[in-house]
Order: C-alpha cells, then sequence, then structure tokens
C-alpha cells in the first residue's frame, strides 16, 4: 500500500468541526444512498491504497460509533484509525496537527481530505496521488483547481507538515499556502466534486438541483 514504509503517503480525514451552520449537526453523518458521507470518504481512500485516520472533535461521540462499525467490516481493520481533537474550537490548524501526529514521521507526503464532499469519486483521488508522484521537486502543496476555485482533497510534503507542526493556534495549511505561493501546484481540474462540500442546509438544495444528489439525515432516510 502506498502508506507503508519510507517515502509513502499517509492520509487524514476532517471531521472535527461543530456544523454550526448545520443547526450544530454533523455533516459527515449526512448520507449519500443510504451510505455516511464520511463512510463513503474512507472507502475511497482506502480504495486508493490510503491508510486514512480521521480526525474528530464536536460530535465525536456520534461519529465513532460509524467508524467502529466500518473499521469492524474492513479485511483490515489497520486501514482505519481516528484521533479526538481535544481543542476543535482552537480552529483547523490544531485539527490538522493532531491528525499529522497520529502519521509515520517519515512519510513522502499527506492526502488531506475532508469529510463532507458528496461528489468526490475514487478517480479524484487517483489523479492527485498520480500528480503528487510527477510533481517537481520544488512542489510542497498540490491542491485541485475548478474554474478558479481551490478544492479538496490536498497533498502536502515534508516541508508543509513541519511547519504546520511548528505552528500554533489556528494556523496551518492555508496560512502556509498563502505565504508559499510558489511552491504550490494547482491540478486543473474540469469539474466541481472537488470543491463541493456541505456547509450549510441550502447546499443540500443544489446539490439536488445541480447534481441530482440527494442527501438525508440518518433519521431521515431510516
Amino acid at each position: 500500500m502506498r502508506f507503508t514504509g519510507p517515502g509513502g503517503i499517509g492520509a487524514l480525514v476532517m471531521a472535527a468541526g461543530a456544523g454550526r451552520r448545520m443547526g450544530h449537526r454533523p455533516k459527515c453523518l449526512l448520507q449519500r444512498d443510504g451510505v455516511p458521507l464520511i463512510e463513503r470518504t474512507v472507502r475511497l481512500l482506502i480504495g486508493a491504497g490510503l491508510a486514512p485516520v480521521v480526525v474528530l472533535g464536536h460530535h465525536a461521540d456520534r461519529i465513532e460509533p460509524v467508524l467502529q462499525r466500518l473499521r469492524e467490516a474492513l479485511d483490515d481493520p489497520g486501514q482505519l484509525r481516528w484521533v479526538r481533537n481535544p481543542d476543535p474550537d482552537a480552529g483547523q490548524g490544531g485539527s490538522t496537527r493532531c491528525g499529522l501526529a497520529a502519521l509515520p514521521t517519515d512519510l513522502d507526503g499527506v492526502l488531506i481530505a475532508l469529510a463532507d464532499q458528496p461528489l468526490l469519486e475514487a478517480d479524484d483521488v487517483l489523479a492527485l496521488l498520480s500528480a503528487w508522484e510527477r510533481r517537481e521537486e520544488a512542489v510542497d502543496l498540490l491542491l485541485p483547481e475548478f474554474d478558479g476555485q481551490p478544492g479538496h482533497p490536498i497533498v502536502i510534503g515534508a516541508r508543509v507538515r513541519q511547519a504546520v507542526a511548528a505552528a500554533s493556534g489556528a494556523a496551518g495549511v492555508r496560512e502556509w499556502r498563502r505565504a508559499h505561493a510558489d511552491r504550490v501546484r494547482k491540478l486543473p481540474i474540469h469539474h466541481p466534486r472537488c470543491t463541493r462540500d456541505v456547509d450549510a442546509p441550502e447546499d443540500l438544495h443544489t446539490l439536488a438541483q445541480e447534481h441530482g444528489v440527494d442527501l438525508r439525515w440518518p433519521e431521515e432516510a431510516a
């Protein structure tokens, strides 16, 4: 697998948010075709040869049972782990540091995915991994871009990882990217799959109208 040994690729799934704009509900538990978005994301990453670490924070008690059932269903339970950020209100940077600390130190790169991207497909993940392997030596961060809008997943190299680990407070990958634009490579894509997540109730209507994707809360899907 890609994640094993020196020079491999690690993976994080960010699921620590409070979901304030969604009524303080865990967005990653929204279901597409009966499957929670976080499970869908984890399966995509595992299918690409990665072993994701999920970063939890707010709503950890509700998300962990979903991850536990998924891990028990995997052929190799070691392909999935999760950690809790004890202070998720400190910002995305703190959650990223929490996840990075759970990964081996000798990785060539780390793919960072969001837990609430309902349009993401396996080919999107594989395209990013392939582009990362072909990157120029000066590239430390790779991100997909659609119509001028940056998306996820992204891949960061060792220099970015070290900088984020040494930062504090809310500072994380976004701040590093703004300060080192010359070391960022954008991967042009021709679809919005990497740029669509769900932040507010109106996003559910947009997904249904524009993409025919119907997301439902678990109690609605039951």
